[in-house]
């Protein structure tokens, strides 16, 4: 999952958990929810350099926007 200039571009796996969270009420809220989710299914690369909530809090939102690519 990359988030550039505003743009997410993510997997299929990541997509279905992006609207899986997205159905939290805020984006802050879904964000936190992506991020354990993302962690807990060991879908991030690196634990120890995991971005922090602003990062999945700006995914959610521009999936929101619906400005995302899947790849």
């Amino acid at each position: 999952m990359k988030l550039d200039e505003g743009k997410l571009t993510l997997t299929e796996t990541e997509l279905a958990e992006v609207k899986r969270a997205n159905m939290m009420a805020s984006p802050s809220i879904a964000g936190l929810y992506l991020r354990s989710f993302l962690k807990n299914k060991n879908l991030v690369e690196n634990l120890e350099t995991q971005p922090d909530v602003n990062f999945y809090t700006e995914c959610i939102q521009a999936y929101r926007k619906k400005n995302y690519e899947v790849i």
